[in-house]
């Protein structure tokens, strides 16, 4: 850039070179670029939150297994005698047998993951009142007149049903102190046994409300266990039968989905990796499933 005295020598002129200045605002947006490219690199990415498969997700994976295995079958028997493996095992009639005996421990296996269903909505409906019950049984406890003990004694059982600490922590303290929540299925029918027990030694806990009353309470807590008993055989007969499902698909050689991909193999053997026959069922897809 030069700068030029008019002719007259009163006004100052500047000469600007429009080719330096267009190579310097170049250079300042290559830079410009790099830099934001390299931070861009440097950047974490966000982490992607997986979310948890559950029991439907794994059913589901077993039945395309199935769905999958009986296409292989009716491609097979479109290619008649020229599928003739030496493997006994993966036979038209081996797989035909294999599948239906799939088929049937996944419906097995889904009617018992419903019956469980069944006795867990069961137990939830006799669970679902007891806070808000307890909570009126020690209403009608402190108005009947009870000794103050006696409904300390009862509060301090409703508490636990609560999950609520009985002994405040002092925030100022480092002890590691033990979790207070008492509230699973069979800790909650104790408490609310224990809060009967308190009630039964109690005469004048006598309420005129039948759902108050020793008797529907006594009821009350027998429907409690028997709701949660039903739940685990329930489970454990569900859970047995995943056992002897997923042994039938996933086991080593003689199991469903190896079977499958020694049929592919041997459809790649018997007519070529790049023949029509091994395209149809190289896109069938067989996976372990353990759940």
């Amino acid at each position: 850039m030069k700068t030029k005295v008019s002719k007259n020598g009163v006004m100052p002129q500047t000469e600007v070179n429009f080719t330096e200045l267009a190579a310097q605002l170049e250079a300042t947006n290559q830079a410009a670029q790099q830099a934001l490219s390299s931070a861009q690199s440097t950047a974490q990415p966000e982490p992607q939150l997986k979310q948890a498969r559950t029991a439907g997700y794994y059913e589901s994976g077993m039945a395309l297994n199935i769905t999958h295995g009986m296409q292989v079958v009716d491609y097979l028997i479109t290619y008649g005698a020229a599928y003739n493996p030496s493997n006994t095992a993966i036979t038209v009639a081996s797989l035909q047998a294999m599948n239906t005996q799939g088929q049937t421990l996944l419906d097995a296996s889904n009617v018992k993951r419903q019956d469980k269903k069944v006795e867990v909505d069961a137990r939830q409906v006799a669970f679902g009142d007891l806070k808000p019950l307890a909570t009126r049984i020690i209403n009608e406890l402190e108005a009947s007149g009870a000794p103050k003990a006696t409904v300390q004694n009862a509060r301090h059982y409703l508490n636990k049903m609560r999950g609520t600490r009985i002994i405040k922590i002092n925030p100022d303290e480092p002890t590691n102190h033990i979790s207070a929540s008492q509230t699973s299925f069979t800790e909650q029918i104790q408490h609310f046994t224990d809060l009967i027990n308190v009630l039964s030694g109690c005469p004048e806990y006598n309420p005129n409300v039948d759902d108050l009353k020793l008797v529907a309470l006594q009821q009350k807590r027998d429907a409690m266990i028997s709701t949660n008993a039903a739940v685990s055989t329930k489970q454990a007969v569900w859970s047995t039968s995943r056992i002897e499902r997923n042994q039938f698909f996933n086991a080593p050689v003689t199991g469903y989905v190896e079977t499958y991909l020694a049929v592919k193999n041997a459809v790649k053997a018997i007519f070529g990796a790049s023949s029509p026959q091994y395209q149809q069922v190289s896109s069938l897809t067989f996976r372990r499933i353990d759940a």
